[in-house]
């Protein structure tokens, strides 16, 4: 079984980093395979390590969720959400991870499929999937549809559809709630909403699908992002379909830290001035 390790290559804290677990790696007799943006077929990879911050978490476990590959993300930067791990306690959490010896965890993820007559586009999220207006300014009105039952129409800038691991991020942004990640919900939150009265609104996840269509008068597309990181223009008759998808998100627990020392310590709760 190999170690996979998934760096940030324009990050020059995790290239030095990345030499340093070369070494240490080496010297420890661990066998490892540097990932791209696949995973080589016939590897056996018993977990991945990502060295860079939540952004290179995304990457990765989008990435690696088919593959049922739990991760360990090492933040070189402050502490994240999803890569909670330091350097200094990354050497101790391998040589777990090669003894078996670590503790799993779930998030829910995300199925976004873009569809109309002509194309279909399969993606997965495990933050958030934004259907937005895109740079021209003008409002979009994006009709939501929960199993088939007309939810509402959302009128302004954009629609939110975030995981519980998402309402952390763009979604706490727009006045959305932060949900516990082992809740079975998923959060739209509007984006500069056109009326007072809509509100974020928490949906039961699992069995439900959502559809979406949105509509424009600007001469610009609107557009869909998923984790903020994959942008598709949308065209005239597309459907966006989200639902949970087949498989979690696989995280290795860093036992030093736990869920709401990491909210305390980001969103700086309990802190005055």
């Amino acid at each position: 079984m190999k170690l996979g390790i998934v760096y940030n290559k324009d990050k020059a804290l995790a290239i030095k980093e990345l030499e340093k677990l070369k070494k240490w790696l080496a010297l420890n007799k661990i066998d490892y395979i540097i990932l791209g943006q696949k995973v080589p077929k016939n590897e056996k990879i018993c977990a991945v390590v990502t060295l860079g911050g939540d952004g290179t978490m995304l990457k990765a476990s989008r990435m690696l969720v088919p593959y049922k590959i739990p991760i360990l993300g090492v933040n070189l930067g402050s502490l994240g959400f999803l890569a909670e791990t330091n350097p200094k306690e990354m050497y101790a959490a391998i040589k777990n991870i090669i003894a078996g010896k670590f503790t799993i965890k779930e998030r829910a993820v995300l199925a976004v499929k873009i569809e109309n007559k002509n194309r279909t586009i399969n993606e997965l999220a495990i933050n958030d999937c934004i259907a937005h207006s895109g740079t021209n300014g003008r409002i979009v009105t994006v009709k939501a549809y929960l199993n088939e039952k007309f939810l509402g129409d959302y009128i302004g800038d954009g629609l939110i559809v975030a995981t519980p691991t998402g309402s952390t991020a763009y979604s706490l942004a727009a006045n959305g709630p932060i949900v516990h990640p082992h809740l079975d919900v998923l959060v739209l939150t509007p984006i500069c909403p056109h009326t007072l009265s809509q509100r974020p609104f928490i949906m039961p996840a699992s069995k439900s699908i959502l559809k979406l269509i949105v509509n424009s008068d600007a001469k610009e597309k609107p557009v869909i992002y998923i984790d903020g990181q994959i942008k598709h223009e949308l065209e005239v008759d597309d459907k966006i379909i989200i639902s949970l998808f087949s498989e979690p998100l696989y995280l290795i627990k860093n036992k030093k830290h736990n869920y709401f020392s990491v909210l305390r310590t980001k969103l700086n709760w309990g802190k005055r001035g």
